[in-house]
């Protein structure tokens, strides 16, 4: 369903931001600004709606979580592919006086349209995923186990990757940021944690889910390499943003997003002790060396197939890209931006406008989920090779004995 949903987003948000081009890069009359968001948001609603009804959910609140599943990608991608420049030129236009100003204005601006459009995103495709439940009897939904495990495996890799975004735009704000009296300005880490709290929510989701669904003990590992993602993520979180800039730990903001992750933390241990542990033992131990080896290291992969471990990659590639780059690269891509288009001068002089920000921007911003992506492709494609290679040996010397 996971799956489904993601490539609903993905396809939604190529088609809004094209809808966007015209109007945003080309004409920027008001008029034609105005069509263009009506008909991007229309696009993401409806991807939404189809997301709900493609997976094929007869509960009113996964259809709800599914389309703004859909939506919030949809909205992520809109955002790197033409938000991100768009808030750039903003700054540009704004005519900042300083340096100090400048840097504060760039990560001002293009957090708030990043918000605009991965907020929106998920507010449309939640209502129009709960308006797309079938309303028509009642039942529990069946899962196709031979799909990619999307949801559990871009949750594993989403948490980690805003945890190290999160660190990343500490130590961004801790570096970078100075008045002109050498005094530090300290920026909101509002984005940056907002998106931490969002995916240790999702694995939150995710872990009890496949806890139920695992069918063997090398299922439950991976459900119970879950738990310790989101049991580690708290403590992490805070003794790395402690490395970055220790002051950040005495803010209120700081300290509030600290607490609920240390409640999201104890309910993975929750999880873990209360139904993984006790649900990996239900299943039969591998009996020989050959069988806990092949179990140890390499799970059950040998039973995956080729394009569908592509396809979770694929998944996986964007989850790992996307919050870094939404929150450290948008940010210093437009900052140099800035700074060309001004020439080291404050103000900006007559004409200094980075007309190809745009293409910058995408480029960036394909080109780090398609290397990311390609490079999981061949890791996984490897461990796939070897883990059949493992099985067939293990086959061989069992028949031998």
């Amino acid at each position: 369903m996971t799956t489904k949903a993601g490539l609903i987003g993905i396809l939604s948000g190529i088609l809004a931001t094209l809808i966007l081009v015209y109007p945003l890069a080309i004409n920027k009359s008001y008029s034609w600004i105005v069509a263009g968001a009506a008909g991007a948001a229309l696009v993401v609603a409806v991807g939404g709606f189809l997301a709900a009804r493609w997976s094929g959910s007869v509960e009113r609140n996964r259809c709800a979580a599914l389309g703004s599943l859909a939506g919030g990608l949809a909205g992520t991608l809109v955002f790197c592919w033409l938000g991100a420049a768009q808030a750039g030129l903003l700054v540009i236009e704004s005519k900042p006086h300083a340096a100090f100003e400048a840097v504060t204005v760039v990560i001002r601006q293009t957090q708030t349209v990043f918000l605009v459009c991965f907020v929106g995103g998920i507010l449309l495709g939640a209502i129009a995923g709960w308006l797309a439940h079938p309303r028509r009897g009642k039942g529990t939904d069946q899962f196709d186990k031979s799909a990619p495990q999307m949801a559990l495996n871009a949750s594993i890799t989403a948490l980690p990757a805003c945890v190290v975004a999160a660190t990343a735009f500490a130590a961004l704000n801790a570096y970078m940021v100075y008045d002109t009296h050498g005094s530090r300005q300290d920026l909101s880490l509002g984005v940056p944690l907002l998106l931490v709290l969002i995916s240790h929510s999702a694995l939150l989701l995710v872990v009890p889910h496949e806890a139920r669904q695992a069918e063997h003990r090398c299922g439950m590992d991976e459900v119970k390499m879950a738990a310790y993602v989101g049991i580690a993520a708290a403590p992490v979180l805070a003794f790395l943003l402690f490395l970055a800039d220790g002051a950040l730990l005495t803010r209120p903001l700081i300290l509030g997003a600290l607490l609920v992750e240390a409640v999201s933390s104890v309910r993975a241990l929750q999880h873990l002790l209360g139904s993984i542990l006790p649900g990996r033992t239900a299943f039969p131990t591998p009996q020989n060396s050959d069988e806990q080896a092949q179990a140890a290291l390499f799970g059950s992969i040998a039973e995956s197939h080729a394009p569908r471990l592509v396809v979770l990659c694929l998944g996986c590639g964007m989850m790992m890209v996307l919050p870094f780059h939404v929150t450290v690269v948008a940010t210093l891509v437009n900052l140099a931006s800035f700074l060309v288009a001004t020439n080291g001068h404050f103000p900006i002089p007559a004409g200094g406008v980075a007309y190809n920000l745009y293409l910058f921007q995408f480029l960036v911003s394909s080109g780090l989920m398609v290397t990311a992506s390609a490079i999981l492709i061949g890791i996984y494609m490897l461990y796939l090779y070897v883990g059949r290679w493992f099985k067939r040996r293990a086959s061989r010397t069992a028949l031998i004995r």
